[in-house]
């Protein structure tokens, strides 16, 4: 990752649970979508790297740009170059190739508490007070 950013390890694209996870890091939490776009006045294109594995970006900022390195702990690859030229096309190509998100049912759309990462009963009391 970017050093300019404070970041010097690679960023993780791996579905996991941290307990007491740190704001602000290139740890992996939950998620990931292996999506990088690069936008300028010339254009905007896209890559999506298809591997359902553990999966490492490094982000390189050099005198020219910035470069990208991907490594993937094991499987098969797909990589997919997304032409654009404009992002909302180089959306609209990575969505052709995905799918869209379904808007969830009404019942869905509601406030919800997660009862991770709590340090203790107190922590509990505290995040309770503020409803």
């Amino acid at each position: 990752p970017d050093s300019n950013l404070g970041y010097d390890e690679p960023y993780r694209l791996y579905n996991l649970d941290v307990f007491e996870y740190e704001m602000d890091e290139p740890m992996a939490l939950y998620g990931h979508i292996p999506l990088m776009t690069s936008h300028s006045t010339a254009g905007t294109s896209s890559v999506f790297w298809n591997n359902p594995s553990e999966t490492f970006v490094d982000i390189k900022t050099t005198s020219t740009g910035k470069s990208t390195k991907w490594m993937s702990e094991s499987g098969v690859f797909d990589l997919f170059v997304l032409p654009g030229p404009s992002p909302l096309t180089a959306l609209s190509q990575y969505a052709h190739i995905t799918g869209t998100t379904p808007i969830p049912p009404i019942f869905a759309i509601a406030y919800h508490q997660c009862r991770w990462n709590y340090r203790d009963e107190k922590d509990v009391a505290e995040v309770n007070s503020m409803f």
